[in-house]
C-alpha cells in the first residue's frame, strides 16, 4: 500500500491496531445481538484481522497492495520473512466476509458456528500481531 504522493504507507503500525481493535470490539459487542446479521459481526472479525496483519507489515516497512484478501497478506508477510504460527495461517477463511457477505443475495447462511469461528480467528490474528508489535 503506498500513496501516490508521499511514497509511504499511511499511518502507523499503532494507528492501524487501533482500527483493528476498534473492528474486534464492533464485532463482539455485535455478535451478542440478534438484531445485527451474523455477517455483519463476520465482516468486522474480518477487517481486524486484517488490519492487524497489515499493522504487522508496516512495523516491518513491508509493502503491501490494497487488498482484502487475508491469505495474500500472510504470503507477503511470509515472503519476507516474517514467523507465521500455523493456526494464523488458516486466517484466509475470513477473506470472504470482506466483500461477498457484505450485500444481500450471497449463496451461503453463515451460521453461528461460522460467526464463532470468525470471532476465534480474528481474536488470534489480533493477540499475534500484538505480540508482534511488541518492541516496535
Amino acid at each position: 500500500m503506498s500513496p501516490k504522493d508521499s511514497g509511504r504507507a499511511p499511518g502507523s503500525p499503532a494507528e492501524w491496531m487501533t482500527y483493528a481493535e476498534s473492528d474486534l470490539k464492533m464485532a463482539r459487542l455485535a455478535a451478542g445481538d440478534s438484531s445485527i446479521r451474523r455477517e455483519q459481526v463476520c465482516f468486522h472479525a474480518q477487517q481486524a484481522a486484517e488490519k492487524a496483519i497489515k499493522a504487522v507489515l508496516l512495523s516491518r516497512e513491508i509493502e503491501f497492495p490494497l487488498t482484502h484478501d487475508i491469505e495474500e497478506l500472510l504470503k507477503i508477510a511470509e515472503d519476507n520473512g516474517v514467523q507465521l504460527p500455523e493456526n494464523i495461517c488458516e486466517a484466509g477463511l475470513l477473506t470472504p466476509y470482506a466483500v461477498e457477505t457484505r450485500y444481500p443475495g450471497y449463496s451461503y447462511e453463515v451460521t453461528e458456528t461460522d460467526l464463532n469461528e470468525a470471532m476465534r480467528m480474528a481474536e488470534l490474528v489480533m493477540a499475534w500481531a500484538s505480540a508482534m508489535l511488541k518492541g516496535f
